[in-house]
C-alpha cells in the first residue's frame, strides 16, 4: 500500500507490539513487517516491542513514552490474554496511551492463509486443492473463549476464500488439538473411502516454536505462516496495522 499521510499536529507513537520468539527466522519475519509499517507512515513513530521472550518489553516500551500519545497495534491475530490483560495493564499508567485491535478476525487474514496454502500445494508438487482433500487451520490456541470464536470465524472466511470445508485446531489450551484434528481428518478419508490429503494451514504470524509443532504433526502439506523469511511482507499485514493504528488514534 501507499505511504499514509498525517496531520501535522504530532501523531501518537506506533507501538507494533509482537508476541516474541527465539526463532530468528520469526524475528526477522516480524521485523520486516515493522519495517514495512515504517515506511507506510513515515511521519509517524513506529517502535517494536514485544508481551514475552524478547526485549524490550511493553511495560519498558509504555515507561519510555509515558509523556506522549501511543497506540499499542498488536501483532497478534487473536484478541486474548495478551491483549485483554497484558496490554490493557502496560498503558493504564498513561491516559494518552490505548490499545488498538488485534489483527484478526479479518478476510485478509484467510486471503494471505490461502495464499500460503496454494503455495504450498505448488512446492509439494502435488495436484491442487481437491474436493476429497481435508483442511485443517490450527492456532495457536487460548484459555480466552473470545479468541476461540475468533478463530471460529477465521476458519469460516478461510473456507470462503477456498470454496472449500475448513476445520478448526490448536496447538495449545483448547481443543480439539492438531493431533486430535489430524487424526479425525485421516478417518474422515477413511470412512469416505476417498483418497484425499490432509492439508494443514497455519493461523500463526510467523515462523518459530508453533510452526515446527504444526510442521511435525503428520499433515500431507503444512503451509507457511502469515510471515515468511526470506520472503515479501503480505500487504494485507501492512495494511491491517496500519488500519487498526488510525482507527485507535481517531477513537482517542
Amino acid at each position: 500500500m501507499g505511504r499514509v499521510s498525517t496531520s501535522s499536529e504530532t501523531p501518537p507513537v506506533l507501538l507494533a507490539c509482537a508476541h516474541g520468539t527465539r526463532d530468528p527466522r520469526g524475528q526477522r519475519a516480524v521485523a520486516a513487517l515493522v519495517a514495512a509499517v515504517r515506511e507506510t507512515l513515515p511521519h509517524v513513530r513506529v517502535v517494536d516491542t514485544w508481551v514475552d521472550v524478547q526485549e524490550p518489553d511493553l511495560d519498558s516500551r509504555t515507561a519510555q513514552h509515558a509523556a506522549e500519545d501511543a497506540v499499542v497495534v498488536p501483532l497478534l491475530l487473536s484478541a486474548g490474554y495478551h491483549v485483554f490483560v497484558d496490554m490493557a495493564r502496560a498503558v493504564e499508567a498513561a491516559a494518552g496511551h490505548r490499545v488498538a485491535a488485534a489483527l484478526g478476525p479479518d478476510r485478509r487474514l484467510a486471503t494471505v492463509m490461502a495464499r500460503r496454502l496454494t503455495e504450498a500445494l505448488a512446492a509439494a508438487g502435488g495436484p491442487a486443492l481437491d474436493a476429497e482433500d481435508r483442511v485443517v487451520m490450527v492456532a495457536a490456541g487460548s484459555s480466552d473463549a473470545r479468541a476461540g470464536r475468533d478463530c471460529r470465524v477465521v476458519a469460516g472466511l478461510l473456507a470462503a476464500e477456498l470454496g472449500h470445508p475448513v476445520t478448526t485446531a490448536y496447538l495449545s489450551a483448547a481443543h480439539p488439538t492438531l493431533q486430535e484434528a489430524v487424526a479425525a481428518a485421516r478417518q474422515d478419508t477413511a470412512d469416505a473411502a476417498a483418497a484425499g490429503r490432509v492439508l494443514l494451514v497455519p493461523y500463526l504470524l510467523a515462523p518459530g516454536y508453533f510452526h515446527g509443532r504444526a510442521l511435525a504433526a503428520g499433515a500431507d502439506v503444512t503451509a507457511e505462516p502469515l510471515l515468511v523469511h526470506p520472503g515479501a511482507v503480505p500487504p494485507e499485514l501492512v495494511e491491517l496495522v496500519v488500519e487498526h493504528y488510525r482507527e485507535a488514534s481517531a477513537a482517542a
